[in-house]
């Protein structure tokens, strides 16, 4: 592909929004770019976004680091206006009002479409649709019918087959399916961030053939983990130090966590041994069962920080931990978190709390991490018996895995697929 190619990227989130969608965007866009590619990029107005989870936090930090790597197109989305919220509130089940507002943020596309078609769209040779939200995807049906540019569509998380993701009513599931099905017959290319995830929607929508989809996994920037003199975490001698960044929600839960340590604490003492800190959001009733429990010296429970800060401490601490969610409807989890390949790029070692079969119990075994599988609690309580007794935590994530969630790998992959899909297109 020619080095100057352009590319327009429909991303909704983009920093300064601290959310993961956004982050995963920024290193994308920040890959295509180093690379080589011309990139301009569709994006909500941050003052413009309802976050459906509490407040939305800025990252000012963040957007300083990538905000002159990509053109900007800023647009301003009626998700907070009157009439949406009336819609919203006066229709809560979407019987009437689900062809406007389904899937969720569908009301932003229709400011985005309505400012790109004033635009001269022809100087780009390709379309990039990336999900979360789905909505964007419908953009992408829209511009492509209009200009016939190859079109890819990436998706991040499953559609109508997310196992998490719940529908008002059978008639908005299927509407949902139907424009799924549109998006996955009509796109050039659909991209997914793992092979479980591509499995999954191959299995339930034949409209996706395999020779139009490929995988594309989230990324990490190497030079973001500097050290922050600031934020050296302190220790007593001899404790070990784990971290956990990102927030809790919905089956997401650090129950897991608050149980094994309940457990482990019954059989010797932890404080001064082992000290566990988490950073992102938590709802206050764990926050108080932590404090019941007696377990507010050994889990400490924090707000939000910065991305780059967040980075810079995984490189301070003994072992990085993530928490999953349990399966529900399917046999093995679709989801390759981001925050997972955070991790992997501070090569320190990483302990999951996941399901036994899924993506991230893959890469984290791949890399040569420790898996404690959520159907076998006694697992993890075996892991933290045997670090505050003396015992090794891990090896180091494997370099050659790990290379190929660079930012850089990762954003030379993507530009491979996209001249193919602009040769398939003629």
């Amino acid at each position: 592909m020619t080095p100057d190619v352009k590319v327009l990227a429909v991303l909704y989130c983009y920093p300064p929004m601290l959310v993961p969608a956004a982050v995963c965007y920024a290193k994308l866009m920040l890959g295509l770019r180093r690379n080589g590619a011309d990139v301009e990029i569709v994006t909500i107005a941050p003052d413009s976004f309802v976050s459906p989870g509490g407040p939305l936090y800025l990252d000012h930090a963040l957007a300083a680091v990538v905000q002159d790597e990509a053109t900007q197109h800023v647009i301003w989305s009626p998700e907070g206006s009157l009439w949406v919220r009336a819609a919203k509130l006066l229709d809560p089940s979407r019987r009437l009002t689900y062809r406007w507002l389904e899937p969720k943020k569908r009301e932003w596309t229709y400011s985005a479409l309505r400012y790109l078609r004033r635009k001269d769209l022809s100087r780009y040779d390709v379309l990039l649709t990336c999900s979360q939200p789905h909505a964007n995807h419908l953009l992408g049906l829209e511009l492509k019918k209009r200009t016939g540019l190859p079109w890819i569509a990436y998706f991040s998380d499953p559609w109508t087959e997310n196992p998490y993701a719940g529908f008002r009513s059978k008639r908005v599931r299927a509407y949902n399916r139907a424009l799924e099905n549109r998006v996955l017959s009509e796109a050039d290319l659909v991209l997914f961030t793992c092979e479980e995830m591509r499995e999954l929607v191959a299995r339930n929508h034949p409209a996706l053939d395999a020779e139009r989809s490929g995988l594309l996994p989230h990324a990490f920037v190497p030079d973001w983990y500097a050290p922050d003199p600031e934020s050296r975490a302190t220790r007593a001698q001899g404790e070990v130090r784990i971290l956990q960044t990102g927030s809790f929600y919905g089956l997401r839960t650090p129950l897991p966590l608050i149980a094994a340590l309940q457990r482990v604490a019954s059989k010797l003492p932890l404080e001064g041994h082992l000290r566990i800190d988490s950073y992102g959001g938590m709802d206050d009733k764990y926050r108080e069962q932590i404090g019941r429990e007696g377990l507010a010296g050994i889990l400490g429970v924090h707000g939000f920080v910065s991305y780059l800060k967040a980075l810079s401490m995984m490189k301070e601490h003994d072992a990085l931990l993530l928490i999953d969610a349990p399966l529900t409807t399917t046999a093995e989890s679709v989801f390759l978190p981001s925050k997972l390949i955070d991790y992997l790029g501070s090569s320190t070692p990483i302990v999951a709390v996941t399901p036994d079969h899924g993506a991230t119990a893959r890469v984290v075994r791949e890399v040569g991490g420790v898996v404690c599988p959520l159907e076998r609690p006694g697992e993890l309580d075996d892991f933290l018996l045997r670090v505050v007794r003396g015992g090794t935590i891990h090896t180091h994530p494997r370099a050659d895995e790990v290379a190929r969630y660079d930012y850089r790998e990762v954003g030379r992959s993507l530009l491979a697929m996209m001249e193919r899909c602009t040769r398939r297109a003629g």
